[in-house]
């Protein structure tokens, strides 16, 4: 049965940073929408796919929200064209994305939480260049969603203080990956 593992865990818990990992070992990753301008460096079709507004509402999403007067989210389509062609694929999402893609996808899903301490979550805000102000924001807004708290529901938990790495040889460990040449 092909599986989708969810990335989740509070901000600045090295969400992104591992799921870009993964990639580059091969895994496929499920891409959003959004209606905000590439960044520099991005690019439609590997980092998001930026699309306007109009063509934003006529889209068929498993699930959207919205940040800074932009739109973001992950079509029924995306899911499930990449679930059904590969054995295992990977997606950064939010507990309101988990919960739409469990609905969506049942046994198929899996729920990686990346477990970090609010002392490495606010270093890495303060390396990142992150005001003071702008850290205990997001902090607190964590806090008041649960966001500490998902490693409840997560099918798996791994801690990641350490390397990047060896956080992502523990997630290729609960896939069962034992080599990459699996994914092919």
């Amino acid at each position: 049965m092909n599986k989708l593992y969810a990335i989740i865990g509070p901000p600045a818990s090295g969400k992104s940073s591992i799921v870009k990992k993964l990639k580059e070992y091969g895994l496929p990753v499920l891409i959003s929408h959004t209606t905000r301008p590439p960044r520099k460096n991005e690019k439609d079709g590997t980092d998001y796919y930026f699309v306007d507004k109009t063509a934003f509402t006529k889209m068929n999403f498993v699930e959207k929200a919205s940040y800074s007067n932009h739109f973001y989210g992950l079509t029924k389509e995306e899911v499930l064209s990449k679930v059904n062609k590969y054995p295992v694929s990977i997606v950064d999402i939010d507990l309101n994305g988990l919960d739409q893609l469990k609905k969506l996808l049942g046994d198929r899903l899996e729920s990686v939480y990346s477990l970090v301490d609010k002392d490495t979550i606010i270093y890495r805000y303060l390396d990142q260049g992150e005001d003071v102000a702008a850290i205990n924001h997001r902090i607190e807004y964590a806090e008041k969603n649960g966001e500490f708290n998902n490693w409840q529901i997560a099918n798996h938990v791994v801690k990641n203080t350490g390397t990047i790495d060896a956080t992502v040889r523990q997630i290729l460990a609960i896939m069962n990956l034992v080599t990459i040449k699996e994914l092919v």
